[in-house]
């Protein structure tokens, strides 16, 4: 629809896949999608990628789901396991103490920042 009424546009912004065109500086110029042509088509999107584009039935869509979770259960586990095996390998790396920092020594003073002594003239 090209239109340069306002209140026609913003009742169209309104309903999704409406294209609104208007005019600038003598140029027909394509808005973009409105906020609900963006909903409208993300809640699509996901209804299409839940039921796989419509072609699943619904024991096949349980099927996947259930094999999800477990494959889901599985990382966990694993995750957790190998977690272990890494906080194990740090500790014998530090040798037993896990997380030990440290303690800096202390240092001189910065060269830079000190005053030169003044040399006393001998006489």
């Amino acid at each position: 629809v090209a239109t340069q009424d306002d209140a026609l546009s913003d009742s169209l912004r309104g309903r999704p896949y409406v294209p609104l065109f208007r005019l600038g500086r003598a140029v027909l110029l394509l808005e973009s999608p409105s906020s609900a042509s963006r909903s409208y088509t993300g809640s699509r999107e996901r209804a299409k990628l839940a039921s796989a584009g419509g072609l699943m039935t619904t024991e096949e869509r349980e099927m996947v789901s259930s094999v999800r979770r477990r494959d889901k259960r599985k990382r966990r586990e694993e995750n957790a396991e190998e977690q272990k095996r890494a906080e194990r390998r740090t500790r014998d790396e530090v040798g037993g103490a896990f997380n030990a920092r440290r303690k800096k020594k202390a240092k001189g003073p910065n060269p830079l920042s000190c005053k030169k002594k003044k040399k006393t003239a001998k006489s």
